[in-house]
């Protein structure tokens, strides 16, 4: 039986309330990332990362609960459930690494590596899913490719002089939600856009409780600090909130136009880094983004 929530979610669909859904996930998305720069994650980032998932956890099953239907997986397994969370575990290995990032490197350079999530999130679409990218998009799409390669190559030092591991990091992130945004696409057309985000919010627990349990000993104390709770509990909703606008954009508007769309997150969070904490706009890269965003426009509409 359909939740409330899914019968909501069935009732529209289409390009335009795709896009709205989407726009309403960056804005959520971009003070949600915000918190990720508190105290917190420079002492005990995996403790920081646990309360979160746990409250992330607890609330869905509520609402899952307070919708009068069973919780997927409560009793019987399906292996497309299985798989689901299977996904959540690969996802919150992304959650991981982005939210340590940011905690520690400007931002402008987290979500430049991540822009490579269009290239992988659009191959997903072509290739296994069967969407349409069209002359236009597959023309927008290596312009792009050539305006980031020529941008990183201008910029190498900057790269060059952060560590080895950090800088990879953040393409490796794009990587994994290029992957991890159209797998969604595959098993919400399933299992339904509330069982997927409460599926997937298992395998995130999941893989944080095992990362936590590794660092249990010099991250315990990142538990006894109330401030934490409330900075992560708030960080919990406005990240549900924005996975489930993203869930019915690919709902809605499939998985190449949510890759697209979501690259203007970039120019968002970007913004929102630059207002909350000052910090300096490299007006190479967003040059770079706001092209990046006027060619999105065009590859949405164009085709």
């Amino acid at each position: 039986m359909n939740s409330p929530l899914e019968t909501l979610f069935q009732s529209v669909s289409g390009p335009h309330w795709s896009a709205g859904a989407e726009l309403m996930s960056l804005l959520l998305f971009a003070r949600a990332n915000t918190l990720w720069r508190s105290k917190g994650m420079r002492s005990t980032p995996l403790a920081m990362l646990m309360i979160r998932s746990a409250i992330s956890v607890t609330l869905v099953c509520t609402l899952t609960w307070a919708q009068g239907v069973a919780l997927p997986g409560w009793g019987t397994w399906t292996p497309v459930q299985l798989a689901t969370v299977l996904l959540g575990m690969f996802g919150g290995w992304g959650l991981l690494l982005f939210a340590t990032s940011l905690s520690q490197l400007p931002s402008r350079l987290v979500f430049f590596g991540g822009t490579v999530h269009l290239f992988f999130g659009a191959a997903m679409g072509f290739f296994v899913l069967g969407e349409e990218i069209g002359p236009v998009r597959g023309m927008v799409l290596a312009l792009l490719l050539t305006a980031q390669i020529v941008l990183w190559w201008k910029d190498r030092q900057t790269w060059l002089a952060m560590p080895r591991v950090q800088r990879w990091i953040p393409f490796v992130i794009g990587f994994i939600w290029g992957m991890y945004y159209p797998s969604i696409g595959v098993v919400q057309s399933q299992l339904g856009v509330w069982n997927t985000i409460v599926l997937t919010e298992y395998g995130v627990f999941l893989t944080l409780l095992g990362a936590f349990a590794v660092q249990i000993r010099s991250q315990w104390t990142g538990f006894t600090q109330g401030v934490h709770y409330r900075q992560m509990g708030e960080q919990a909703v406005l990240s549900l909130l924005g996975q489930s606008f993203s869930a019915l954009c690919i709902a809605w508007g499939g998985v190449v136009l949510h890759s697209i769309l979501t690259n203007f997150s970039v120019i968002i969070n970007v913004s929102a880094f630059r207002l909350r904490f000052g910090e300096r706009i490299d007006w190479r890269y967003m040059g770079f983004f706001v092209a990046y965003g006027l060619l999105m426009v065009l590859m949405t509409y164009a085709d």
